[in-house]
Parts: C-alpha cells; structure tokens; sequence
C-alpha cells in the first residue's frame, strides 16, 4: 500500500472513499503476486475504472465471491473489514490535512533506531526538523524499530531515556507568550457600569470601537481580547476556559459593581459562560447582549470538527462579508493547496482587495486564522437557566440568504437562546453580521441597547 501521507488531501475526500480503500488493499497484494496475480489484478482495476462503484457491502461481497480478497481480508467478516476501513480512511483524512500548529515549548522525539521499510532518504527526525523551528526539538534514539521499540526489552530503554529527557528539563515552567485579556477600548466617566465586551471568532477588540463611539464617551468600554492572535499563544479550545480568563482580568480591574456584558457571533457563547460565572459569584451582571450569536447545540455552523482547509474557507467567507469584496481565490486549487501556500495565498488576496498592507508577512495571519479556527471547533454545552439575569438576543439578516432562510434560521437562534435563557428579549437589529458593528448601523444598536436600560426591551419577531 502506498503510506497514507504521501497521497495528499484529494485522495481522501469524495464519494466511495471506503469501497476504493478496499479496492487498494486488494490491488496492492495482487501486485506483489506477480503473474499468478494478473487475473485479479485485471477484475480489480476494471472496477476502479468505473464512474462509481456499488455500495460497500455489494461491492465486499463480489469481491469476496470472485476470491478477490487476500487471505488477512477474506478472514474478517463483514463488520469487522467495514470498522478497520472506516477507521483507517479517518486516520488517512486526519493526516492528509494536519497542519504543525505554533508550540513555545521544549519537543523531544524518540525515535527507533532500525527503520528496514523507510524509504531512501527519510529524514533521521521523520521530517520533524525540517518543520520546527531550530533548536526546539531534541532527537533521542531508542533501540528496536517502529513496532519493537514499544515492547519488551525496547520498551525498558524507552522508559529510561523518558524518564532522563524529563529529569534534564528546566525546574521552572518553560516561559509563555505573555497574554493579556482586558484592554480599554474607552475609560469613560463615574456613574457608568462598564461595558466588557467579546467578539467573534478570529476577531479583535477593535471591532466594538464603533460601539464605543456610538454610545458616547461616558460609557466605559472594555474589550476582552481572544487569546491566540498574537500567533505565539495557544487559543483557548473550551468556552468555560475562555469565560474564566475573562472574568479573572475583569475582578483584578473592577472588583465590584454592576456590569454589562456583550458577545458578538462566537464571543456570545463566552459571554454567557462569563454572565454565568459572575452571577454564581454574586456579582451584578447588569444586562447580557448577545449580538447575531448562534445558540449553542444546534445544528449551524459552529461546534463542527472542520479541518484546517474547511476552517480556513468559513474564515474567508466571513472576510468577504466583512470587507464586501471579493477575495477571488478559486475555491478547488486552494483547497488541494498545503497549509503554507494557502496562506501564502490568503495573504495576497487580501493585499490585492486593500484588506492588509503590502509589508505584512503572510505568517502574520497564523493567529488569525488558528484562533478562528479553534473557535469554530470548539462545542459549548451550557446547563439551562445556569443564568437568569437580563439578557437579549440582537437577530439580523444575512445577505446570503432569502427572506423565509433568514426568518428560519433566526426562529432556530432564538429558540436555542431561549432555552438557556428564561428572561430573553429579541430585537431585529440592521444589517448583516458584520455592518451591525458598523457606522450607520451601529448607531441604531446602541440607541436601542441605551433605550432599553431604562424602558425595557421590547421583543420583536
């Protein structure tokens, strides 16, 4: 069989993927036979020839009636030969669209000293060193090979030299990237419960300086920034750990008294877990605005293991809705691309359209794009009622979509947040996801926002 990784990501997605897998498996054994495997050979690739295959178990038992199987094959039954495939076609998918994320730590590599199936010229660090920044990795070698190392006596040595590399790291805590949540958007004056404010996946603290400026000077306005954009720090992967960073940083600065919280798009989940947090703490949590955030636990877009390729594509589509313009990167050829050149390409587009200055390196993008990523992976799974305090949900359209799609998915959204939330009001905000936040439609948010803390909010379908 050829090695997973040498494949590439186009051979790993599309229809018939186990039948094909099973068709490879048979291929590469007949292969090896020489003559006495040329008939099998023949009737196997003449099924892979076809414009689509029967179905798995259709296609299994014809292979099995024709003994086209070998032998370790023919012995499973069924389930058995369908679980290994399934789980080797996931493992192969996983491979083929991993992508080495930053890491300021220490890595050591132990690695087998015998490597009799290694191809000629296979790195000594397996193509480690090749891709981490020099000096961070360590290679150790470990008698025995990829299999026997893990066993009697190799694994004694292995364990030994484990045990060594962890007795020889520093004492202390290998220094991270320093990271600060709470930034001042605004100071505001007295008399004003402060703002803390979360946005959205991949998304800075500036984008609530419209909010800022539409409300007025007297308001002060925090931003609680995601950690991970910096590209050195590690994004935060559970909303509760996110919600816990946030309410750390906000108790160190303003210990006591009344707060608003507001959460754009993702940064509504972290919002919710702060306002749950603070409450449980007695704290005031003066009113909770979630701004166009999909309830947690349904069936959108977010929560969903997407890969970094899939995760980079929602990044661009939420860029060109943001910006109005077109990147125009041709979706096919950028997927098939490597996580390097993607962003290589990325970093062009957005030069080409005016988002991003020419001397911005392409590398500036990495936390960006790997928050956003996180973000959009990550599952929230809040307990109802876990807060009960003042809470609204703003709804608005998006482009992309008819009248009745938008009518739809905001009744889902608002069932989902009413679930949770017992005392949710709905507004009808305008414009899109993005332009909310935006001059002239900003100014509408932040009169209605200022408007219902002394009249209420009045809740609109």
């Amino acid at each position: 069989m050829p090695r997973l990784t040498d494949q590439g990501k186009a051979r790993w997605q599309g229809p018939d993927l186990l039948e094909r897998q099973l068709l490879s498996h048979c291929i590469a054994h007949w292969q090896a036979q020489d003559e006495t495997g040329s008939t099998a050979l023949a009737r196997l690739n003449s099924m892979g020839e076809q414009a689509a295959l029967p179905a798995f178990d259709t296609l299994l038992q014809l292979c099995r009636d024709e003994q086209l199987l070998y032998e370790e094959l023919a012995q499973a039954d069924d389930r058995q030969l369908r679980h290994y495939l399934e789980r080797e076609v996931a493992h192969a998918h996983a491979l083929a669209h991993y992508q080495v994320e930053p890491l300021s730590l220490p890595i050591h590599l132990f690695c087998a000293d015998q490597r009799p199936m290694a191809p000629p010229g296979t790195s000594p660090t397996l193509g480690w060193a090749e891709i981490l920044p020099k000096g961070t990795l360590q290679c150790v070698s470990v008698p025995g090979d990829h299999m026997s190392m893990m066993q009697a006596p190799h694994v004694n040595v292995l364990g030994q030299r484990i045990g060594q590399a962890l007795q020889g790291a520093p004492a202390t805590a290998h220094s991270a990237p320093v990271y600060q949540s709470l930034l001042a958007i605004q100071s505001g004056r007295d008399g004003h419960a402060p703002l803390f404010c979360v946005p959205g996946a991949g998304d800075s603290v500036t984008s609530f300086i419209g909010l800022a400026e539409a409300l007025g000077p007297d308001w002060p306005i925090y931003g609680l920034q995601p950690r991970g954009l910096d590209g050195r720090s590690v994004p935060h992967s559970r909303v509760e750990a996110a919600a816990q960073s946030h309410v750390l940083a906000i108790e160190a600065m303003y210990p006591q008294g009344p707060l608003h919280l507001v959460g754009h798009s993702f940064g509504g989940w972290a919002a919710h877990a702060m306002a749950v947090k603070l409450q449980a703490r007695g704290r005031d949590v003066a009113s909770l605005t979630l701004i166009d955030s999909e309830a947690p636990g349904g069936d959108g877009l977010s929560s969903k293991p997407y890969t970094a390729t899939a995760a980079l594509e929602r990044l661009i589509e939420a860029l060109q809705l943001s910006s109005g313009k077109s990147l125009e990167l041709d979706p096919l050829a950028f997927a098939d691309c490597d996580g390097d050149t993607q962003l290589h390409l990325l970093q062009s587009a957005m030069v080409r359209v005016g988002l991003l200055p020419q001397r911005l390196a392409p590398q500036a993008l990495q936390g960006i794009v790997r928050t956003f990523a996180s973000a959009v992976r990550t599952v929230y799974r809040p307990d109802p009622g876990s807060y009960n305090g003042k809470a609204s949900l703003v709804l608005v359209d998006d482009p992309q979509l008819d009248a009745l799609d938008n009518q739809l998915e905001q009744a889902s959204s608002a069932a989902g947040w009413q679930q949770l939330l017992p005392q949710l009001a709905l507004w009808q905000g305008p414009g899109n996801h993005f332009s909310v936040l935006k001059a002239p439609d900003v100014y509408s948010l932040a009169a209605w926002w200022y408007d219902g803390l002394t009249i209420g909010v009045e809740e609109t379908q």
